[in-house]
């Protein structure tokens, strides 16, 4: 009896112990990604070079990128979380489902962005440009899209509070390149 509960204490003792390795691990990782954005990562290539940081889907807040460029980027495997990122330029990049989720992008540029699917439930996308962009099916509950550019989008399937739909159809117009579809009939303005 003295052994099964000495050995069921030695499990415990190990996956408390692996539980802590891996917290290790990813605070090892964040640390990298910090210094690298701080101090370089010594490659070549210069101006040339792109660094994405991750708040992860975990709730963990990302460093601030406000003011950079991803446009024409494919970024299908980001995540910008409770991300800072105002005034960054996102013109034409693919952001197919990507995590909005919390960020902080006002006066962010999205002009002809592929935001389909996109989470950007809570965000703030105040004074952001959303012109040409592709919204279908994004989430976009309890975002807050104030002085937002929408011309020429399209937000077919995406689910909207009514006086957020409202809000957003006093100012739709104009047609969206990539899918034809009118940006009031996407929003479903009467």
């Amino acid at each position: 009896s003295s052994s099964s509960s000495s050995s069921s204490r030695d499990l415990a003792r190990e996956e408390e112990q692996s539980c802590l390795a891996k917290r290790v691990a990813q605070a090892a990782v964040t640390t990298a990604t910090c210094a690298t954005l701080l101090f370089g990562s010594g490659l070549s290539g210069g101006d040339n070079l792109a660094f994405a940081v991750s708040g992860g889907r975990n709730g963990n807040n990302s460093t601030p990128i406000s003011n950079t460029d991803f446009s024409g980027q494919s970024l299908t495997d980001m995540d910008f979380t409770k991300t800072i990122m105002k005034q960054c330029n996102f013109d034409k990049a693919n952001l197919r489902g990507v995590s909005f989720f919390a960020s902080f992008a006002e006066g962010s540029t999205f002009r002809g962005a592929d935001l389909s699917f996109a989470d950007m439930e809570s965000g703030n996308f105040e004074y952001a440009d959303f012109t040409d962009a592709v919204l279908e099916g994004a989430q976009v509950s309890a975002a807050r899209f104030e002085r937002a550019i929408i011309d020429n989008t399209d937000w077919s399937d995406v689910v909207l509070r009514k006086d957020v739909q409202q809000f957003l159809c006093k100012k739709a117009k104009g047609v969206n390149p990539t899918t034809g579809i009118p940006t009031r009939e996407s929003l479903m303005c009467s």
